[in-house]
């Protein structure tokens, strides 16, 4: 479940994240190949849903970490455009690759 827009969805459309503790800290990281140790929590990779999330302090909740503040600039990594919002055609596993039309006329 999306915790900007609250929406079931599919693994393979949502990205993890979840806590690190640092020097400064505890902070939020983008868990993109989801297998980083610790409590997790979903999400859309769109600014609206990761806006949301931030807005609503629902990063600490989820992720049970009562001192953490998020910063939406903390998730850019998060928000590469699926919507068609830039020109770029890449995506989170790089640029689409197409196939050559090999038939015989």
């Amino acid at each position: 479940m999306c915790l900007g827009c609250r929406q079931r969805a599919g693994i393979a459309d949502l990205v993890r994240v979840v806590v690190v503790t640092g020097a400064s800290g505890p902070r939020i990281a983008v868990d993109t190949a989801k297998t980083m140790p610790g409590r997790g929590a979903w999400l859309h990779p769109m600014a609206d849903c990761v806006s949301a999330a931030v807005r609503r302090h629902a990063f600490a909740r989820a992720l049970r970490s009562p001192g953490l503040v998020v910063d939406q600039s903390d998730l850019k990594e998060v928000l590469y455009t699926r919507s068609g919002d830039s020109t770029d055609e890449s995506g989170p596993n790089g640029p689409e690759q197409v196939a050559e039309d090999m038939s015989t006329p």
